[in-house]
């Protein structure tokens, strides 16, 4: 190493700067940035770039400039795209969930929670059918290696079905107890055909939405439509 005299290895004060202080780092004010930004401005940087791009193509080099991160700051919030991505979709998923809970919440009996499955649906999706492409069609169409889900996700999926089925499940269950529905679908598998059934409805509109061409029915119309099917078929 080359000698270095004493004079020229203390740093010099900014002008102005107070004696006895220390300059901040650079690292230390890209720290203090990340702790700025919170997890609900990445997520929405990630949904911005998966509309624009598609999820295949969606990369953390992307996600990191549209959010004004570097990609090792990003890393400080979620280890992987995969991560995020889940994260992405995992908020959509949550966010219906609950709907569908609180809709079930106020029905009286099992034909009233079916009705506030599919109704709760579409309300959840039919104003934003982006959300909806992005959580349920794009982990599709992406293709299998688009986004990896391991146990650990997996884990944090499953609540989320009690949570959107269970009460439904309980007021049809309590009612299969005096007389079996009509159709003789046991409560569960009707609770989920139920919501099958309004994200099919979800799937039809996007499609026809984005040729310009939209359904005839309003979606008050397909709602209750759907209700009525699915009441008549939960009746004794």
């Amino acid at each position: 190493m080359f000698p270095v005299k004493a004079s020229e290895s203390r740093k010099k004060r900014p002008h102005g700067q107070p004696r006895g202080t220390v300059e901040v780092p650079l690292r230390v004010a890209r720290r203090e940035r990340r702790r700025e930004l919170s997890r609900e401005e990445i997520v929405d940087a990630a949904r911005r770039v998966m509309l624009r791009d598609g999820m295949a193509r969606t990369t953390l080099d992307a996600i990191a400039h549209e959010v004004g991160l570097t990609k090792a700051a990003l890393y400080y919030y979620y280890p992987s795209k995969d991560a995020l991505l889940f994260e992405l979709m995992f908020d959509t998923y949550a966010r219906e969930a609950q709907a569908l809970n609180d809709g079930v919440a106020q029905a009286r009996n099992g034909g009233e929670a079916l009705r506030a499955i599919v109704r709760e649906t579409v309300r959840a999706f039919g104003p934003k059918l982006e959300d909806f492409r992005l959580a349920f069609l794009q982990p599709q169409v992406a293709g299998p290696n688009a986004i990896s889900i391991g146990p650990a996700e997996l884990e944090r999926l499953r609540p989320l079905n009690d949570l959107s089925y269970k009460g439904a499940t309980k007021l049809l269950g309590e009612e299969w107890k005096h007389a079996r529905g009509r159709a003789g679908v046991e409560p569960r598998l009707t609770v989920f055909l139920a919501h099958v059934a309004a994200l099919g409805i979800l799937t039809m509109k996007g499609l026809v939405e984005s040729f310009g061409d939209p359904l005839l029915y309003s979606d008050e119309q397909l709602v209750e439509g759907l209700s009525r099917i699915f009441e008549a078929a939960s009746a004794p």
